[in-house]
Formats: structure tokens, sequence, C-alpha cells
């Protein structure tokens, strides 16, 4: 019971984290970022073009962030923050581990969406990816001038969004937009 409690008190903490886009007049938190992801992968998979396991790109959207609850979101336009990201993540997944229930299953979770091992777990990555940029869209404090560049997300989320087609093509859409937005 005590680890339960401890798990599910300091995983909570999720909802505190905050990434670099906002939702009105606050930043969002990398909870409502792993629900948006949820969402998406949600409304995408039946469009994949390949059948693919739900329950696992869920799971790995769910933990695919859990880290940040003692790392801290690493913004990738930040290459202090980025030289540090592993590090600091390796120390909070760790950390996880001694109270999180069944630390084999999580373990596995989190090594097959960050290793990519599974068409669910590319879908996933993909799905990340797309995230950020509807964010971005609907974000209106986003201009040029954050220093995310067209180049900086192609080169970023191409290798990731071009594994599958609607991913791909929700992507090129996605930047047209930003690009007529003045957000890139």
């Amino acid at each position: 019971m005590d680890n339960l409690i401890i798990a599910l008190t300091e995983l909570e903490k999720l909802k505190h984290v905050e990434r670099g886009t906002n939702v009105g007049s606050r930043k969002e938190s990398t909870a409502e970022h792993s629900w948006s992801c949820m969402l998406i992968a949600d409304l995408l998979i039946d469009y994949a073009g390949e059948p693919l396991d739900r329950l696992k790109v869920m799971e790995y959207l769910l933990y695919h962030d859990i880290v940040e609850v003692y790392a801290g979101d690493a913004k990738f336009n930040d290459p202090a923050a980025m030289a540090l990201k592993h590090q600091n993540e390796e120390a909070a997944f760790a950390q996880i581990k001694t109270f999180i229930p069944n630390p084999n299953r999580f373990e596995r979770i989190i090594s097959e969406y960050e290793t990519r091992t599974s068409r669910e777990a590319e879908f996933a990555k993909a799905v990340d990816c797309l995230d950020a940029c509807v964010r971005n869209i609907n974000d209106d404090t986003k201009s040029s001038n954050d220093g995310f560049t067209e180049a900086l997300i192609r080169n970023k989320y191409l290798p990731h969004v071009s594994k599958f087609n609607i991913t791909m093509e929700l992507f090129e859409t996605f930047i047209t937009k930003l690009v007529e937005l003045k957000k890139l």
C-alpha cells in the first residue's frame, strides 16, 4: 500500500511540470501533453495503414515523458538543456523504478518506446511530434522569434513522422500552417 501511495502521489506531479508551449495564459503541463498525444493517437490509429495494437500505443504515450516528473522538460532548441537531457532522464528513470509497481513492465514500456522496437512505438513517437505542431498552432504567444525554424523542426521530426503516411501528411499540413501563421 505504501508503494502505491508513493507512486500515485509522485507521478501525479507530472501535472505541475511546465513545457515550453502555452495553453491560454499559462504553460502546458507534461501531463496535458501526454493526454493530447493519446487523443491524437486514438484519432489517427485507424488511418495508420496497418494494424497497430492500440493499447501498446496508449501505454507508450502514457509513460513516454513520465521521467519529466524529476527531470523536467528539456527544450530541443536549448543546447544546454539537451546536453543534460539523457543524464537527467536516466536518474529520474532510476528513481521512479524504486517505487513504481511492476518496475519490469515500466522498464519494458519505456525501453521499447525509446528504442522504437515496434511499429507501435514508432507510431507513438510520430504522434508525439505531431502534438508539438498542434500545440504551436494553438499557442497565440508563439512566433518565428522563438528560435524554432522550419529546418530545425523538419530535422527533429521527419525521421519519425515519415514512417506513416497519415503522420507525414499531417506534418506537412501543420508545417505549412505554422509558416503561414509566422510561427516558423
